[in-house]
Order: C-alpha cells, then structure tokens, then sequence
C-alpha cells in the first residue's frame, strides 16, 4: 500500500497525551498512477501497491472504489488489464466507462443485464414511434378538414354527419 500519513500518541507523565503527525512530503508521489498521494480504487481493492505506471489509476480514482469492486465482480482484474492493454489509451476511458455500466447492469439483472435495459428502450422507441405515427394521422386528417371545409360535406366525407358548428363557433353563456 502506499504510505499515508501517520500519527501517533504520546502520553506525558502529567496524564496529558501528545498527538505527533508525520506527513509525506508535498509533491512526492505515494502511487495512485498520477501522482494522487493514494492508491487508485483497484490497488487498494487488491490491496497492491499502486505503482506509478498503474493501468487502473487514471480510470478508478480512489474516491469512487465501488465502480472498480463492480467491474472487478463481473469481469475480473485480469481481464480487464488485458482489454485495457490491448486498445489505444485515448480508447480506455470509453472502455471503462462501458465496463462499469455493463457490470452495474449485469449486478442488478443478472439474467439481461444491460440488454434487457436495452430492450426496454427499444421498445419504448417503437411505442412511441407509434403514437407520433397515429398523432400525424390525426393532424393530417384535421388540416384536410380544414382546407376543405365547406359546411357540413367535409365532416360527411371523413365519416360522420357530426353537427362541428359548435366546436367552431364561440359558446353562448346557457340559461340554466
């Protein structure tokens, strides 16, 4: 692990306790990969010494450990060093971040995971498809109401001898 800062106590012979702090030097690098003062949320995980060159660090910061415990239960420390490894870095932060949001669905849905997500969606896009579809129905058949409205012939082409004089003309207070 890498080292942190230490404190410990003292006690005087008056009964007082003295409290004594030693803090690594400011700008010396302690690990974490980008020179942090902490482990990256992997080693500290894996309860390693975060080397400077740590693949982990730049993606796994120590104040969010839970996206690499995530990643790490789904797909392995091992495999992701290697995927990491394997692509170009301006790539790997996409990576993780797909990574990290595959683990957490595959942790809440262990059968779908993130393709069940996906399939609602999906889904969801054609409901709504639909319904935009029936709405510019509707439109086009109330526009074409209304360019050919010559009386009550236009409501008897479209279906309905329906008296539309009260839809269009301003209501008269009743006397009830």
């Amino acid at each position: 692990m890498a080292a942190s800062s230490s404190a410990s106590s003292l006690p005087l012979s008056s009964g007082s306790v003295i409290t004594v702090s030693s803090s690594p030097a400011v700008g010396a690098s302690s690990g974490g990969g980008g020179g942090t003062g902490s482990p990256c949320a992997a080693c500290k995980f894996l309860r390693r010494k975060c080397q400077p060159d740590c693949v982990f660090a730049p993606y796994f910061p120590p104040d969010n450990p839970q996206k690499f415990v995530h990643v790490h239960r789904v797909f392995g420390a091992s495999n992701v060093t290697k995927l990491l490894n394997e692509l170009h870095p301006y790539q790997r932060e996409d990576a993780v971040n797909s990574l990290a949001y595959e683990a957490d669905m595959r942790l809440r849905d262990p059968v779908y995971g993130c393709v069940g997500v996906i399939s609602v969606l999906q889904h969801q896009l054609r409901q709504l498809q639909q319904d935009l579809s029936r709405a510019r129905f509707e439109l086009s058949k109330y526009q074409m109401l209304a360019r050919s409205y010559d009386g009550e012939s236009a409501v008897a082409r479209l279906g309905g001898a329906v008296n539309t004089t009260r839809y269009f003309m301003p209501c008269r207070a009743s006397s009830s």
